[in-house]
């Protein structure tokens, strides 16, 4: 698994005062884990985990997968069909 940006980039960048925070990001592919897996390892760290599907219209696959934990801000509607 190879976690990108590398480790000194983002050490530079914070040096620098460019960002108080940086995105870091991984892929992984669905053979080795699946999106649900993923998320059941991510309740295991944080209770405010979120995963996020795309979808072209009528496919039963989704091509990429977000996943993501301890948000900054959480919205939730309610009573919306």
């Amino acid at each position: 698994m190879k976690i990108q940006p590398h480790y000194d980039e983002i050490r530079a960048a914070a040096a620098a005062g460019q960002y108080k925070v940086y995105p870091i990001h991984c892929e992984l592919l669905s053979d080795f884990c699946t999106p649900i897996e993923a998320l059941r390892i991510l309740k295991n760290v944080s209770t405010h985990c979120f995963l996020l599907e795309s979808i072209l219209d009528r496919e039963k696959w989704g091509r990429y997968t977000f996943l993501g934990f301890d948000p900054k801000l959480e919205i939730t509607c309610r009573g919306v069909c």
